[in-house]
């Protein structure tokens, strides 16, 4: 959905960035066998508290302890952290990202973001995500899909609907062979979109359950929401398949396969209809990806020139500014008026219904944006959680335990105790009194090292050719 773009950068290109380390000697992380960070305030995330006044003593790549300041010894030798009046969380994760030039990935680590799962992805990513596995470069954790596996549109919506670099299927023959395919080049996903066909998809999904490797991604439209549910799909992105269910007949506005009627069918959402659809998401044990950040690609003009004037839009490259100020131009969101981006934004309310049901009934919700500048827009996808009527801590877990969960970790990921992987985020302000303190990053550890803002501010400008 939204901003999927063409996610190319060249073997050449991944060549030169590794051979000159990621990043230079200057922004390299200040190196020690143990880091001590002294009289800060934890947010474990293994329930909603806050742990006062503690020392985190970190080795080799992992928590070592974690324990009042006024009882726990700090190594010999230790880089000592000032943690006093400041939060410390564990590091962030975008479920649904797109990259196109890995070297963008520093911007992530620069916003406290150590995991991403990229979900239009090349040989390359794949390449770029086991040299920073191995430690031979820097960047977040990475879990890849390979190209999208789409179907043919109806040939009356040619015009809007793209197919340009994806995997075309027909049948289940075909959806098995992509499958094959896209396991043997070693992806951790298989994402699916709107097009595919009955048959293509349930080849695609036996075939993928034969190989483990699992299926993500859209609802197509042949397949619909409740044989995504009984399919077991991973994850469903943008709520996809769930305003089918919830337009009534009559309503004057029906969703159809093109994003325009999709976007305006929300507005006529019957919110009765959510929490059964809430239930049935949570027992099939299907996750969601809402990525309502990406929603201001189809707000009025008004929101969109507000937002090209806000720090976090400093940050976009002149193409992705280009994208928003030219994006009528855009296939699909050619078809769509000035009074279309007006009516757009009253179906958000519905979305909004839906995800706090489906957190409230204790369906799986993952933080994820679809859109640039990377990292920023994470902290505007939990801004956005809240705005939709989560609390502060559940937006949290979008981000941080909950992504470890789908994932499967029983490493202790996502969380900041004993054990757990040393990739942690330091904060000026409390993020449960208001979500916006994740911005206000102090420093960052990522296995272990200690990056102080000024290293992060390197890594920002290095990412933005600066």
């Amino acid at each position: 959905m939204a901003i999927e773009l063409a996610v190319r950068f060249t073997r050449a290109a991944l060549v030169i960035v590794c051979a000159a380390g990621a990043v230079s000697p200057s922004a390299m992380a200040q190196e020690s066998s143990t880091l001590a960070i002294e009289h800060v305030s934890v947010i474990p995330m293994d329930g909603e508290r806050v742990l006062s006044d503690m020392t985190v003593i970190v080795d080799a790549g992992r928590v070592l302890a974690i324990g009042r300041a006024d009882e726990i010894t700090v190594p010999a030798g230790a880089t000592r952290i000032d943690g006093q009046g400041r939060f410390l969380i564990p590091g962030l994760w975008d479920m649904h990202a797109h990259f196109q030039r890995p070297e963008l990935l520093r911007m992530f680590l620069a916003t406290g973001v150590t995991g991403a799962r990229v979900l239009w992805g090349t040989p390359e990513h794949v390449e770029y995500r086991d040299l920073i596995a191995s430690g031979e470069v820097i960047g977040p954790d990475l879990y890849v899909s390979g190209t999208i596996v789409e179907g043919e549109p109806p040939p009356e919506l040619a015009d809007v609907i793209s197919t340009e670099g994806r995997a075309l299927v027909r049948d289940s023959t075909d959806g098995a062979e992509v499958a094959r395919q896209q396991a043997a080049a070693g992806y951790d996903f298989i994402k699916v979109y709107n097009n595919i066909p009955l048959d293509a998809y349930r080849g695609i999904v036996i075939e993928a359950e034969k190989l483990g490797i699992p299926v993500a991604g859209h609802v197509p439209f042949s397949v619909g929401l409740e044989g995504a549910l009984r399919a077991k799909q991973a994850s469903i992105e943008h709520l996809r398949g769930y305003v089918w269910h919830l337009v009534p007949e009559d309503a004057p506005q029906q969703p159809g396969a093109d994003l325009r009627s999709r976007t305006l069918s929300w507005e006529y959402g019957d919110p009765s209809r959510i929490d059964d659809l809430a239930r049935k998401t949570r027992e099939a044990g299907v996750w969601n990806v809402p990525t309502l950040a990406v929603r201001l690609v189809w707000m009025p003009d008004a929101d969109i020139d507000a937002y090209l004037a806000s720090d976090e839009a400093s940050h976009l490259s002149d193409d992705m500014r280009a994208f928003y100020t030219e994006r009528r131009n855009i296939p699909w969101l050619s078809n769509f008026t000035d009074a279309d981006f007006a009516s757009a934004v009253e179906g958000f309310a519905v979305q909004d219904s839906l995800v706090r049901a489906l957190v409230g009934v204790g369906a799986g919700v993952m933080a994820g944006t679809d859109t640039p500048p990377l990292g920023f827009a994470l902290h505007r996808e939990l801004e956005e959680l809240v705005r939709a009527g989560l609390t502060p801590y559940q937006a949290l877990e979008a981000a941080t335990i909950n992504p470890a969960r789908f994932f499967g970790r029983e490493d202790g990921g996502g969380t900041v105790r004993a054990g757990s992987p040393a990739d942690l985020v330091l904060l000026e302000g409390n993020p449960l009194e208001d979500i916006r303190n994740t911005r206000k990053i102090v420093g960052l550890v990522r296995r272990g090292e200690w990056y102080d803002r000024a290293m992060l501010d390197e890594l920002l400008a290095e990412a933005e050719g600066r």
